[in-house]
């Protein structure tokens, strides 16, 4: 119906498909044409946006990496490296979850995953070069602040964490023009996302160190056997370096029977095996809470609230597990 009014736009009866920035296989090398669509595409976009408000991209990406010259490659990387070429500061990565796992499309295919908006800045003409050590202390120093203010303030769930702090660390990275090796070599996006990766497992590290030690087990259990039974001695052994007993976690926590040790599932923390009076713990007030939120016999969020009320400052420890 507008072929006469903008005849430039739709002279063609279906969308062209040659331009479009997408690592089709009809194209000889469909990653080449991405990533050379996607560079020309983003410089476009710095070329006219201003500086006086941030830029939104929203990306999408599918759920497995690709092996290429020996080597794991993942959109993700490649959207941030053509961004940082493009002369763009990532400010922020917020995941969206916008795809229904059990959608037709998703049955058994590489298919659409996730999402997530990347919030960007022009980049400064004039930005500096910067050693990795100077990035590295700088990662160290601000990224911390940040996770602290996503997860206690922003309450951006453990899930998406890590990809929420991509957002902090690669403004460290992509504040400067280039981020270099003492031999002069450039620091790669892949590298800069695997030293904030390892800025977020520290922050992982913190927050259970702050939990109280049978929580800590519970934790470190469930890491290591699930809800699967596992032997005795290597219980005792984990107990004991957070300075609590088998004895002292059974029966609240788990099941200790003939040398193998169980932790209790979900389902048998009710509103009657909660905490004990006056020594509430992380775990047993979390399993509680969600005992309510998605038991028919809970009270819901009532319930869940009235139980926070109740830990008093415990409640901050169950944010935090």
């Amino acid at each position: 119906m507008l072929r006469d009014i903008y005849p430039d736009l739709f002279a063609s009866i279906s969308v062209p498909k040659e331009e479009e920035m997408t690592a089709a296989f009809r194209f000889e090398d469909p990653r080449e044409h991405f990533e050379t669509t996607l560079g020309s595409a983003l410089r476009l976009v710095r070329a006219n946006c201003t500086p006086e408000f941030p830029s939104s991209i929203f990306y999408a990406y599918k759920q497995q990496e690709e092996q290429r010259d020996g080597r794991t490659s993942t959109g993700w990387e490649t959207m941030l490296t053509a961004l940082v070429n493009a002369g763009f500061q990532v400010i922020g990565t917020w995941p969206v979850r916008t795809e229904l796992a059990n959608r037709p499309r998703g049955m058994g295919s590489n298919a659409l995953a996730t999402s997530v908006v990347l919030v960007c800045r022009p980049r400064p003409e004039d930005a500096p070069l910067a050693t990795r050590g100077q990035f590295l202390g700088e990662l160290a120093s601000e990224l911390p602040r940040a996770l602290e203010q996503l997860t206690h303030e922003g309450h951006i769930a453990p899930v998406d964490l890590a990809q929420a702090a991509i957002g902090p660390g690669m403004k460290v990275y992509s504040r400067y023009r280039r981020v270099e090796t003492i031999a002069g070599e450039a620091v790669t996006v892949r590298e800069a996302l695997a030293e904030i990766n390892r800025e977020v497992a520290r922050h992982h590290a913190r927050e259970e160190g702050a939990l109280d030690g049978e929580s800590r087990f519970c934790a470190g259990w469930l890491r290591s056997h699930g809800y699967a039974e596992g032997p005795f001695g290597e219980a005792e052994t984990l107990a004991r370096a957070l300075n609590v007993t088998v004895d002292g976690l059974s029966p609240r926590l788990l099941e200790a029977v003939g040398g193998k040790v169980r932790l209790l599932r979900p389902e048998a923390y009710g509103p009657e095996g909660g905490p004990r009076l006056g020594e509430p713990t992380a775990w047993e007030g979390l399993f509680r809470m969600a005992w309510h939120l998605w038991h028919e016999d809970g009270d819901g969020t009532a319930g869940a609230a009235a139980l926070a009320r109740s830990m008093g400052s415990g409640a901050a420890a169950v944010e935090r597990l």
